[in-house]
């Protein structure tokens, strides 16, 4: 029985996604060209997804981490937001820490999360009393380990990339915040691991809910 056009683009489909079963020969030259360019697109734009975290890291292990991703299923997102979205969940587990490179890979995932919840975001109304709080799902701290202008400079293409040290500073990004990020005080940081409200001037707290950086519990 001859099977219709569109079970034939089905299982094509299908053998070019890795698929066990393929309606022509899987050795023929056209099809391995096509698997190629395939595959060649797929890497292409995942680089382009997250650019500025591959490029902190060796060509090797570059490579090595789009190739996987790739394996995995990664570059065929029709949006390429939801495509970084994807590339950087999947690098920042396997990026050395610390590392430049999984800091900008934690700084892209924390800018993203800022700005979805950005277009919704109002600053509560204070609360009488210590009311818990929790941190917001849009919000993120990350540390730098480096001055952030140096690494940022680097990656511009004007001047070394810093070495690595101890934490140079820790960085908010919040839906509440001017440009969505800026620099956290040791005391907001302590705040922030630790969720010590009896400890944290009330002031800091309130802060803190204003900028989205903190949510009041449910």
């Amino acid at each position: 029985m001859t099977e219709s056009l569109a079970a034939f683009q089905s299982n094509l489909g299908s053998a070019l996604r890795g698929g066990q079963t393929c309606p022509i020969d899987p050795n023929s030259p056209g099809f391995r060209f096509t698997m190629e360019v395939r595959r060649s697109w797929c890497e292409g734009r995942s680089i382009l997804a997250a650019r500025a975290v591959l490029m902190l890291l060796p060509d090797i292990e570059r490579q090595r981490l789009v190739g996987e991703y790739v394996d995995q299923g990664g570059g065929l997102a029709w949006f390429l937001g939801t495509e970084r979205e994807n590339f950087l969940a999947f690098l920042a587990p396997r990026l050395p820490d610390p590392s430049h490179a999984l800091t900008v890979c934690r700084m892209s995932q924390a800018l993203a999360q800022a700005q979805r919840g950005a277009s919704t975001f109002e600053p509560p109304e204070q609360r009488a009393g210590a009311a818990p709080v929790e941190r917001s799902p849009h919000a993120a701290l990350v540390p730098f380990y480096a001055d952030p202008g140096a690494i940022t400079m680097a990656l511009n293409g004007a001047g070394e990339l810093p070495p690595i040290g101890p934490p140079a500073c820790a960085v908010f990004f919040a839906p509440g915040i001017t440009n969505l990020f800026r620099v956290a005080t040791d005391a907001e940081a302590a705040l922030w691991a630790t969720l010590a409200l009896a400890e944290a001037p009330r002031p800091l707290v309130t802060a803190l809910l204003k900028e989205g950086v903190l949510i009041y519990k449910a």
